[in-house]
């Protein structure tokens, strides 16, 4: 294991907390207070991933999707689109695309202003987690209708037991997760990465 995944392993068991409806709560350190050095070696370790696909551009959620993002971006050395979920005034000719979060309810809707986005552009989606995969999906919906091409979906977290990487089997992308969450049954966090996590699943 790379230093990114051993330090988000080791966060994410310590500062995790699991909220009703399996939400899991990682404002300590990737939500409302940002922990730079380990989302910069997060960045680094799932760069590597996805540098052979050649990506001109990533695209990402505001805000969650942009602690992943940004550093990436910085280190593949492209820039970095983020999708609202509120058009603003300087937005006048969007892509748009409905999705549905736990976090923030049903019915949502993302922008993405059509001049950040072309045919010619190869598109790397990166978000904060994988869970029912909604806005993956909205956000290479929108993909497809700049013409651009999707290169893969890169995300921090991947919520194993839950559908989002069969509902986005559709695009025949690449996928790749820093850490997977396989249950929080209990209220307790267990992740395939933790030491003893294959030994245990044997018993």
């Amino acid at each position: 294991l790379g230093p990114g995944t051993r330090g988000l392993r080791d966060r994410v068991l310590k500062d995790g907390k699991v909220l009703p409806n399996d939400i899991v709560d990682v404002s300590a350190f990737m939500d409302s207070m940002v922990d730079v050095n380990l989302m910069d070696d997060c960045a680094k370790e799932l760069m590597e991933k996805f540098v052979d696909e050649k990506p001109t551009k990533i695209l990402t959620v505001a805000t969650t999707g942009l602690v992943l993002a940004i550093p990436m971006a910085k280190h593949l050395n492209v820039p970095c689109v983020y999708a609202r979920k509120e058009r603003n005034m300087v937005m006048a000719d969007t892509y748009q695309a409905a999705y549905d979060s736990k976090t923030v309810g049903k019915n949502r809707e993302l922008f993405v202003s059509k001049a950040h986005l072309d045919e010619k552009d190869r598109v790397l989606v990166l978000d904060d987690f994988l869970s029912g995969g909604s806005s993956q999906e909205a956000l290479l919906r929108i993909i497809g209708e700049s013409g651009a091409t999707p290169v893969g979906v890169g995300v921090l977290i991947e919520k194993v037991y839950d559908s989002g990487r069969r509902s986005l089997s559709g695009f025949d992308v690449p996928i790749h997760s820093v850490v997977r969450i396989a249950s929080v049954d209990g209220g307790c966090i267990q992740l395939m990465e933790e030491e003893g996590y294959q030994d245990m699943k044997k018993r």
